[in-house]
């Protein structure tokens, strides 16, 4: 059975996506992001919702067995404070998995800023919202880390995160980056999705090439 670490699953972003991905099958183990007592409190709550479910288990101190896929579904907060909080767990998380099988970061296309679909690829500058910066800026702290540890393979996914909410729209992110997770990559992918755009889009075209062939009909639901 497939087994996925995932890192702030119980978090207001990674609590819809772990729930995406255990319907499709996949064993869940979720270690805590929560940089506050009030995110420790929604985390409790969420846990109360996935508790029986046996395929979830929530992990209290940050330590699997290697082989897993670890996804990173909590990356920032706009607040600095929080993210330098959110840097540390994520660093000792990495220290306790030093073999991870596979890595995937999820991120914001805000990072990107706002780009006409025409220029994704071209034009240098582009207007970026306070989320994109915290985004980018824990972006660059993911991929520091896995210099320091001398990790290379690594996929850092950008999207749409009010999408993973949304049941048909989170459905098809889970199953974008289940498929991401199954390739193996021989550096640091970075790629794009973006809902309502052809497969071939510029925006999406790389997600597109890293898919197995079975998963590529994903990025048709929602064209």
């Amino acid at each position: 059975m497939e087994e996925a670490l995932v890192f702030g699953g119980l978090s207001s972003i990674g609590f819809f996506l772990t729930e995406r991905l255990l319907d499709a099958g996949i064993r869940v183990y979720s270690i805590s992001s929560a940089t506050s007592e009030e995110e420790k409190d929604r985390e409790e709550e969420n846990e109360l919702f996935l508790g029986r479910n046996a395929l979830f288990q929530c992990e209290r101190d940050e330590q699997r067995a290697e082989g897993t896929y670890l996804i990173l579904a909590d990356t920032f907060r706009i607040n600095r404070e929080s993210n330098d909080r959110l840097k540390k767990r994520i660093r000792r998380l990495f220290v306790n998995l030093p073999q991870m099988q596979r890595v995937l970061f999820l991120s914001s296309l805000e990072v990107c800023g706002e780009r006409a679909e025409e220029t994704w690829m071209k034009s240098p500058a582009h207007p970026i919202s306070a989320r994109g910066k915290a985004a980018n800026e824990m972006e660059l702290f993911f991929v520091n880390l896995l210099r320091k540890i001398k990790r290379k393979e690594a996929v850092i996914f950008r999207t749409d995160l009010n999408l993973i909410s949304e049941r048909a729209d989170g459905e098809v992110i889970a199953a974008l980056i289940i498929g991401l997770m199954k390739k193996d990559h021989e550096g640091l992918d970075a790629v794009h999705f973006k809902k309502g755009l052809d497969p071939n889009a510029a925006i999406n075209k790389k997600l597109s090439s890293l898919l197995p062939q079975d998963y590529k009909k994903w990025l048709q639901r929602t064209t």
